[in-house]
């Protein structure tokens, strides 16, 4: 299996290949994070398919720093467009629960002016760092690859009782966390 860096250098060469490499390498976790967010088989293979295509296009000129990393944005990103362009009423309860979940954490409009986009994501990202590695972890298969509990629970081997636990503290020290830096919540 080729490296990142080797794949990512196909890509700068145009060379088909990287699609495969990219496929074999990464096309389960990509197909996994599309069908936690879609539910539909059929979808989340387009939304994988558009994010090969995406990456094509962006490298050259883009030279990721984490390709998986990389590939995991694009993909979230196709999925969500697609559910949104859907409007779809039949939305996974998971990812609803996810979402409601963070509703009463992550500001609306009440952001102080001071707090553009970048800045909140920058926050957000340094919070991110502060949990311990499970927390860490948990947190980001819960919002970020749009695990269900199930799932979070049977990868690390945990009770669903351990993770809704971990999941509620890391959200409470998120919570305060933007407090602690003046964005309201």
């Amino acid at each position: 299996m080729q490296t990142d860096e080797e794949i990512i250098r196909c890509f700068f060469s145009r060379d088909e290949s990287a699609i495969t490499a990219t496929s074999q390498k990464y096309g389960r976790k990509c197909y996994a994070v599309s069908f936690n967010i879609l539910c539909v088989k059929e979808d989340a293979e387009e939304c994988v398919n558009e994010t090969y295509l995406r990456t094509w296009n962006a490298i050259p000129p883009e030279r990721p720093d984490d390709f998986k990393c990389y590939l995991m944005k694009i993909v979230r990103n196709v999925s969500l467009n697609r559910l949104k362009s859907l409007k779809c009423k039949k939305r996974s309860q998971e990812l609803e629960i996810s979402f409601s979940e963070l509703e009463n954490i992550l500001p609306d409009n009440s952001v102080p002016p001071e707090f553009d986009i970048p800045e909140l994501t920058e926050v957000i990202n340094d919070f991110v760092g502060t949990p311990n590695h499970d927390d860490r972890i948990i947190f980001l298969r819960r919002y970020w690859h749009m695990d269900s509990i199930a799932q979070i629970s049977a990868g690390f081997g945990f009770g669903q009782s351990k993770v809704k636990i971990s999941l509620m503290r890391t959200r409470e020290k998120l919570k305060k966390y933007l407090q602690e830096r003046g964005i309201k919540v």
